[in-house]
């Protein structure tokens, strides 16, 4: 009995102290809402350059605000300059003849906004870039006390060739594409209370999904007995997930920066990391490098980059044996099959509706992820630069 009673006791003081955790919103500054957004670049790379406007909002609530109607203008240090054309809401972009970045010059974006404000970069210079001579992937495990083994998968790595001097500021963006396909073959269609033969059971089995890598890479020489980076380590892709299930491409994009956009992009990095220590610092106080120009003590977020780019891309297959791979795999289940017993009754929004089979030919309503590769927000057009 007493057992029992402190197992009662154990429960309601759980219980307590659950409902008792409230979540923690810091106390932000109204100053740092609906301020302006500025995310765009010149590079040494043909145009043309995209500049994105849009208005900040508060941790809780949020999301993209674009902003339309604004006139954009880059200038170089000897006076040519080109208008930017909004192609749609809040992204405004160069035409293709149009301003090109040359390394050694120095650019400048001006924002007119239709309330009449102001807005410039500080001109910076496109520094000379800096090759990349390598990117290459291991296969490295890892410990995570998420999972019941270690995880397995690349670790992708970058090396630079000499910089031509010895104080370098790098930043890197990655993108990765990938092809990966469904686990089962398209038998019959539903649509509009008729089941069809599918004519090609294969043609939405296979797609390749593009992502943007967000987190943030830079790194500099000055420590440096000589100005080139070996080993740099970039993402780390797992076999969790369908990315290595066939075939990967990590695309790097390395942009020789000023001292200045490091510094920039440093803070932003810090910020991201120290998330989880109850906002050691304010979010939304990192500035950039644009102002307005009656009211300096505005806050505008955001970076106007002027960079030399450098590129590479690199093809990596699925991981040879005995590295195992852990991503989900589809199974048609009896449910699945009870399922297609009542494909007249679904609903009509949700048509046209994919049928597999079992091995033994029963037919089946799974998920239409399992059928349809589409549904993992890949494409099955192939890109143009992929190379099998």
């Amino acid at each position: 009995m007493r057992i029992k009673n402190a197992r009662v006791v154990y429960i309601l003081l759980l219980i307590f102290l659950i409902s008792c955790e409230e979540k923690y919103w810091p106390e932000l500054d109204n100053k740092y809402e609906s301020l302006l957004v500025v995310e765009g670049m010149i590079t040494n790379k043909p145009g043309p350059y995209t500049i994105n406007l849009s208005l900040s909002t508060t941790v809780r609530t949020s999301k993209y605000i674009p902003l339309s109607g604004y006139e954009l203008k880059i200038t170089d240090d000897s006076g040519q300059e080109e208008t930017l054309t909004e192609n749609k809401a809040g992204e405004y972009s160069t035409s293709l003849s149009g301003i090109q970045g040359v390394i050694g010059k120095k650019y400048q974006l001006t924002i007119n906004a239709p309330d009449g404000r102001t807005y410039k970069s500080e001109f910076e210079e496109l520094t000379i870039p800096t090759g990349i001579e390598s990117v290459y992937a291991e296969v490295e495990y890892r410990e995570d006390l998420n999972y019941y083994h270690d995880l397995a998968g690349y670790q992708f790595y970058l090396d630079t060739y000499n910089a031509e001097n010895d104080s370098n500021y790098y930043l890197w963006q990655l993108e990765a594409t990938y092809k990966y396909r469904s686990d089962f073959l398209i038998r019959f269609i539903f649509d509009h209370f008729t089941l069809s033969p599918f004519p090609k059971p294969d043609s939405l089995q296979i797609c390749w999904k593009t992502d943007k890598i967000q987190e943030i890479f830079i790194y500099n020489t000055l420590d440096l007995s000589e100005p080139k980076i070996t080993r740099l380590p970039l993402n780390y892709v797992t076999t969790e997930a369908r990315e290595l299930s066939i075939r990967y491409s990590l695309l790097v994009k390395q942009f020789s920066i000023t001292e200045k956009a490091y510094d920039f992009w440093n803070s932003v990095k810090e910020q991201n990391v120290e998330q989880g220590a109850l906002y050691t610092k304010q979010p939304y106080q990192i500035r950039g490098n644009l102002f307005n120009t009656k009211n300096p003590d505005e806050p505008v977020l955001g970076y106007f980059l002027v960079a030399g780019i450098s590129e590479k891309r690199i093809y990596v297959g699925r991981p040879p044996p005995p590295v195992l791979m852990y991503y989900p795999v589809c199974v048609i289940t009896d449910f699945d099959i009870e399922r297609f017993g009542f494909i007249y009754w679904t609903d009509g929004t949700t048509w046209p509706l994919y049928v597999t089979e079992t091995a033994e030919g029963v037919r089946a309503l799974t998920h239409q992820a399992c059928v349809d590769c589409r549904f993992k927000g890949g494409t099955i057009e192939k890109p143009d630069y992929w190379e099998d």
